[in-house]
């Protein structure tokens, strides 16, 4: 019988010790980490779910990072906004027509408070977040805004707020100082009835323009043309006996340059009756004298008025033409004699400060996109504003009809270009007609706007077809406004989406911003005109209710009460507003909370299933370290007999 080592397979026992020490040691590893494995390689079935996991979990973390980014910069937005809001509010209560303050302290020192305003909002929108501006739109890298100084006196040969202004001024009050306005007297005799003649100076938009006249008492003739260019009206005063009786009066209502409208009253007086006031005229001895006395107070009234009403109106003009809008060109007196001016002319950046830098729209609803609409009888016209600017607005390309002979449509290019469409046959006309107009961009995209014949109701994209050929034009007119005016809106496009960022995998955040907003806007106009007005030195202090008031309460009333028309909260409603981009903003916050709280209860049911993969039980590894230790003792204790059996030993 043979006995020996070969009976036993120490090989094999050497083996599966050396495996239960490697497992021991990976259990010692599990147990100080709690962890499975080290290495990728050591998660075996389990890799692919801890991959996919720890992805998700890398493109959570980058949605968060972007949360708080966003959050940082929508609160900074915020805090500007509410100051903002604050600005528009004290603005409003600084200048309050009829309250002149303590020694006309209001006067002397709204200029200040306005121009400290100013520059608060310059450097509000110049402000930047980690050195990313905000109200710039897409355009992040630089100060959307040039500095106050700049702004308000220019740089570098070219021209700022100031001789904006002053060339402004100048244009509309003209060198007689009454608003481009001219007046004459005409009589054979005093025998005869004399007239006055008050009109335009030329075709041009500077000065005042005449819109209404009335009168009461039957003696004074009035023959007005105001639908010619340039506009006039002619008075005329008849020789005694049938003179002009004390009481009656002349009203005439001007249209002022930033749009709103004035009026003055004159008043025939006898001499016995008269106050001196020059919204009075003496009645004469003959025809001549009264007329020459309604001249005198015309002259008088106008020169009053231009002083206040129009030189007020001309600074916010000069500051709409200098703070343009998003899809409108900076405007400035054409030619180097403004007092003579007969046209605007669009500045360029290399004579002119460009007040805002940042991304804008080249195309705005508001205005149709620079174009306008008339009607004439059955013919709708659609012309582009002048002046006319290739980098803003839209260009009017073609116009075509599906039937000519019933509607005749045709584009005709110049400065401006223009479209007309005339209805030629309304009886023609059926169902189904229509019109396409073609609007080209300034970057070079086109739009067509097609408007369709109809017999009912008309909705979008078409137009009634009327009783007769002229109220088939007037809802032609109607729908193509309407159409031209969404097409506008659609190549605007929203300042919000200028910037966004992703949030989670189906949500971005909009949250862009420019200054050019109607909001903005209009704060930085209204402060710039309250800046740099000045007012003349008070001569009437004692005798406030005086029907004549003194130049300086004529123009700071006339300032405060544009100041307060501009920031009227009626505007708070409206496209671009602080109140709405404010509210606008509370979604955006909204959105980025939601979508944070979403994130982190995936987080957590993440880490969870994360955690479950990848990590153990300490205790569950403690047991199974004691019983492969008890185990591998044996193995030890049996591994050793095994070796050292013999025949000897056997025996």
């Amino acid at each position: 019988m043979i006995v020996n080592k070969s009976m036993f397979p120490l090989q094999t026992g050497f083996s599966v010790i050396s495996k239960m020490q490697d497992k021991f040691a990976n259990l010692q590893m599990q147990l100080g980490t709690g962890l499975k494995a080290q290495t990728l390689s050591g998660m075996g079935r389990d890799l692919p779910v801890s991959l996919s996991v720890r992805s998700r979990l890398g493109t959570i973390a980058g949605y968060n990072a972007s949360i708080e980014q966003v959050a940082l910069r929508l609160s900074f937005l915020d805090n500007a906004l509410t100051r903002m809001d604050k600005i528009e509010g004290e603005a409003r209560n600084s200048a309050v027509q009829g309250q002149y303050g303590t020694n006309n302290i209001n006067m002397a020192t709204i200029s200040a408070q306005s121009l400290a305003r100013f520059d608060e909002m310059v450097t509000m929108l110049n402000a930047d977040v980690a050195g990313r501006y905000l109200f710039g739109g897409s355009v992040t890298d630089k100060a959307p805004l040039p500095t106050t100084q700049t702004l308000l006196e220019g740089a570098g040969g070219r021209a700022g707020y100031k001789t904006v202004v002053t060339e402004r001024n100048a244009a509309d009050l003209g060198q007689s100082g009454l608003g481009r306005l001219t007046s004459t007297v005409a009589s054979a005799t005093p025998a005869d009835p004399a007239s006055v003649t008050l009109a335009e100076d030329g075709d041009h938009p500077f000065g005042f323009k005449l819109s209404t006249v009335s009168a009461i008492g039957a003696n004074i003739g009035i023959a007005p043309n105001l639908a010619a260019a340039p506009a006039s009206i002619g008075f005329t005063f008849p020789a005694p006996p049938d003179a002009v009786a004390e009481g009656d009066s002349v009203t005439l209502g001007f249209t002022l340059p930033d749009g709103t409208e004035t009026q003055i009253t004159l008043k025939a007086v006898t001499a016995e009756n008269a106050t001196g006031s020059v919204f009075e005229f003496v009645i004469g001895e003959d025809a001549i004298e009264t007329s020459t006395a309604f001249d005198a107070a015309l002259r008088g009234a106008l020169d009053q008025v231009a002083d206040g009403e129009l030189k007020a109106a001309s600074t916010y003009a000069a500051a709409q033409n200098f703070f343009n809008a998003a899809g409108e060109p900076v405007l400035r007196v054409q030619g180097s004699d403004p007092y003579n001016a007969t046209a605007l002319r669009v500045a360029t950046a290399t004579d002119t400060v460009m007040w805002y830098g940042g991304e804008t729209a080249a195309v705005s609803a508001t205005g149709m996109g620079r174009l306008t609409a008339a009607r004439s009888d059955e013919t709708v016209t659609l012309t582009q504003n002048i002046p006319v600017s290739a980098a803003h607005g839209f260009h009017i390309a073609g116009a075509v009809s599906s039937k000519p002979a019933a509607i005749a449509a045709s584009a005709t290019p110049g400065d401006p270009a223009r479209a007309d469409f005339t209805i030629a046959d309304n009886a023609a006309l059926v169902l189904g007609d229509s019109v396409t107009l073609t609007l080209t961009e300034p970057d070079g995209r086109t739009r067509e706007v097609t408007l369709t014949a109809v017999t009912g109701k008309a909705g979008p994209g078409q137009f009634t077809i009327g009783a007769d050929a002229e109220a088939t034009a007037a809802n032609f007119d109607k729908a193509l406004q309407r159409a031209v005016t969404e097409a506008a809106a659609e190549a605007e496009g929203n300042p919000r989406q200028s910037v966004n960022a992703a949030i989670e995998d189906s949500g971005r955040v909009n949250y862009g911003m420019q200054a050019n907003e109607s909001g903005y806007l209009r704060l930085m106009r209204s402060l710039a005109a309250m800046s740099v007005e000045t007012y003349p030195e008070i001569v009437n202090a004692a005798d406030p209710d005086s029907p004549d008031l003194d130049p300086a309460r004529r123009r700071f009333d006339a300032m405060a009460r544009r100041q307060h028309l501009e920031l009227s909260e009626a505007h708070n409603v409206e496209r671009g507003s602080i109140e709405l981009v404010t509210m606008e903003l509370g979604v955006a916050h909204a959105a980025l909370n939601a979508a944070g709280e979403r994130h982190t209860n995936y987080k957590a049911q993440l880490d969870n299933l994360l955690s479950d993969v990848e990590t153990v039980s300490k205790e569950d590894v403690a047991m199974e370290i004691l019983a492969l230790q008890t185990r591998l003792t044996a193995s030890y204790q049996v591994t050793a007999m095994i070796s050292q059996l013999s025949l000897v030993n056997f025996l």
